[in-house]
């Protein structure tokens, strides 16, 4: 079943989802619904059902997103009601690469994500699972840097939550934050020093 949805601003959207609940939606924000969002410091919410999340990118449910000409960053919210500190958003490219969207960040009700174009758009949850932040303080701090692949792990099962960082290692996270790193490295704690 689509819904098709037309707003008095000239915001126009359609989805639909199919047999296993993987929602196709398109979304063509007009330029009055931007400029009133970034006038105030909000994000646009899009007027779609709540997109679910899911476990790989493979089964995910796909946003198309078109922006207005000469936008600028827009701030969007996807709608979705179970996001959580591991839930990323990741573009779609033509070629095919489906980099996560590292300062994207899931709030009340929807996953909210800066956008300099149009774009194609799932969410994924992302998160690791390491044997030694079970029950942790920071246990959601850690799915959400793990999972926006800022950091990694001291292994594939270990994160090693209570250890030092060095300056090495904030350096690292600094420039992948940035979507700018310097080195590769298989784990996340690795010293560059």
């Amino acid at each position: 079943r689509e819904v098709r949805v037309e707003q008095a601003d000239g915001t126009s959207a359609s989805a639909v989802a199919d047999q296993a609940g993987r929602i196709q939606a398109e979304v063509s924000l007009s330029s009055r619904a931007v400029s009133a969002a970034q006038k105030d410091g909000e994000a646009v919410t899009l007027p779609i059902p709540n997109i679910p999340i899911s476990g790989s990118s493979e089964d995910a449910s796909l946003v198309e997103i078109d922006l207005p000409r000469s936008a600028g960053a827009v701030k969007v919210e996807i709608p979705t009601e179970d996001a959580g500190p591991g839930t990323v958003a990741v573009i779609v490219n033509e070629d095919g690469t489906e980099p996560v969207v590292k300062k994207s960040v899931a709030l009340d009700g929807g996953l909210t994500l800066t956008l300099e174009a149009g774009a194609a758009v799932k969410l994924v949850d992302n998160s690791k699972d390491f044997d030694d932040t079970y029950g942790h303080w920071a246990a959601d701090a850690i799915d959400f840097v793990t999972a926006h692949e800022m950091f990694g792990g001291t292994s594939a099962a270990t994160f090693s939550p209570d250890s030092s960082m060095t300056r090495g290692m904030l350096a690292v996270v600094l420039h992948r934050f940035e979507d700018t790193p310097s080195h590769t490295f298989t784990g996340g704690f690795e010293d560059v020093a």
